[in-house]
């Protein structure tokens, strides 16, 4: 009998069998997109308890660079193997202790009383995060195995990230409000007991037998993710010609081939390079990349704007970003209609062009514009987003043959969490830097606003790139069933 079958209370008429079954599908969605929730809820929780914080621990500013990069970077360091792990230990069990491991960083975040420990805290949070996200688009692949309803599945999935994000700066600033900083990390916590308790009953387990742990992949693509991320992190907020910055780059580029010599020769390799040869696969994995990049950069612009430019609380901001995220999540649980009727490539191309009209409109912004206008461009850019990102999730993992949803997955995970910390590091940089440029000749307003146009004309390009390379290479329909 199947993991599948053991673990699903099937009743004794076999008509109303079929009935449990997809019954118990759709609240083990339910389940696994509540932990996936988790992992992007802490982004943009961290991001609006950053000055709280600062001022409370007395942080510096290149420790508070990492107080916010940390997670990203170590979600994407280990979300590649992670992936490996549920596919050989079972992927609800390594959901599962993704879940506890996260709640647990969340309380040490919540005990601190050192940026040292607020850091560690976040690294524990990424090492759960990155269990999480690979193994529960994993067992939504595994238990939707009709190509339709597999994409319904997987775009409700990437709609949930969008719900994280949004309910992260408002929860925040509603505890803010009365609480201090600290009460913000329990949401997690509480989230974690929860979906605990709701795996056991809820979520069908499933593994691949035939996988092995790939231990020299597994040690050269943590080593070669974690390295790039030191480096574009590090450089972020210090020189990118600085000698640990460049040995970093060094480390990242020698293990990334070192890794692709060791894959290609291994029995067992942890990622199966032959499935880059797929276009659809490849292109969507890079469009993936670029979207997440917007999705995380353009939030983390705006909420500097409404906070240092037009002097709003952290809760207020978290209202002013609605018309981004609401939006997202509005066209992502649509977007799998849309992808049945007009195909995946039409619908990540159409994405990426209007995501790239609202960074493009976002070059009018200025310290005077009103909050009407910012929303339109807010809402033009949160659609694209969600024409873009759970359907290129969807064409990743459908492009591939089945057997291998769980390595996609990882894959797809992998390239996202990646455009993660380019987007929060590298917006974080341009603006920063940008505005230390401007201020000796112009008023602060205005040089904020000259430096985010640079920021945000970054993913506008790499969009315009992307939908040329969806055009290109994106499979209209899914090529595996």
């Amino acid at each position: 009998m199947s993991a599948d079958a053991t673990s699903l209370p099937l009743t004794s008429t076999s008509a109303s069998a079929p009935v449990a079954r997809a019954a118990h599908r759709w609240a083990g969605l339910v389940v696994v997109c509540l932990g996936m929730m988790m992992t992007f809820l802490n982004i943009t929780q961290t991001v609006a308890t950053l000055a709280p914080l600062q001022q409370d621990l007395h942080v510096s500013s290149a420790d508070l660079v990492w107080v916010a990069s940390v997670y990203s970077m170590v979600v994407a360091s280990l979300v590649l193997s992670a992936g490996t792990l549920g596919d050989i230990l079972g992927r609800r069990a390594v959901f599962a202790v993704g879940a506890a491991v996260l709640g647990a960083g969340s309380l040490v975040v919540f005990a601190s009383s050192s940026a040292l420990g607020v850091i560690a805290g976040q690294a524990i949070m990424g090492a759960g995060g990155a269990l999480i996200l690979p193994n529960s688009l994993a067992i939504v692949t595994h238990a939707f195995t009709d190509p339709h309803e597999r994409t319904t599945a997987v775009s409700i999935w990437a709609a949930v990230s969008g719900i994280g994000l949004a309910i992260g700066p408002l929860t925040a600033g509603a505890l803010l409000e009365v609480f201090s900083w600290h009460s913000v990390f329990l949401v997690n916590v509480v989230l974690a007991v929860a979906v605990l308790a709701l795996t056991r009953v809820f979520v069908a387990d499933s593994r691949h037998p035939d996988r092995r742990l790939d231990r020299p992949g597994l040690v050269l693509a943590i080593l070669a993710i974690a390295s790039l991320n030191y480096a574009v992190i590090e450089g972020g907020h210090g020189s990118l010609g600085d000698t640990k910055v460049v040995a970093a780059f060094v480390v990242a580029v020698i293990a990334g081939l070192a890794f692709v010599g060791v894959e290609a020769r291994s029995r067992t390799p942890m990622l199966q390079l032959p499935l880059f040869r797929i276009p659809s696969f490849s292109a969507a994995n890079a469009v993936a990349v670029v979207a997440q990049y917007g999705a995380v950069g353009i939030p983390i612009a705006q909420v500097l704007y409404f906070e240092l430019v037009r002097h709003e609380s952290i809760l207020s901001t978290g209202l002013l970003l609605l018309p981004l995220m609401a939006t997202y999540v509005i066209v992502s649980s649509v977007a799998a209609r849309i992808v049945r009727r007009a195909g995946f490539k039409a619908t990540i191309s159409a994405g990426l062009l209007l995501s790239a009209a609202g960074t493009l409109l976002m070059l009018t912004q200025q310290p005077t514009t009103s909050f009407a206008l910012t929303a339109v461009f807010l809402t033009v850019f949160g659609a694209g987003i969600g024409l873009i990102l759970p359907p290129a999730t969807a064409a990743a993992v459908i492009s591939v043959p089945h057997r291998e949803g769980g390595m996609a997955s990882g894959t797809v995970n992998m390239f996202r969490q990646v455009g993660n910390t380019l987007g929060a590091s590298i917006t974080g940089t341009i603006v920063t830097s940008g505005l230390a440029s401007r201020l000796p000749t112009q008023s602060f307003g205005d040089a904020f606003a000259g430096a985010m146009h640079t920021a945000v004309l970054v993913p506008g390009i790499a969009a315009l790139v992307g939908a040329g390379a969806a055009v290109a290479f994106i499979n209209a329909r899914p090529a595996h069933r």
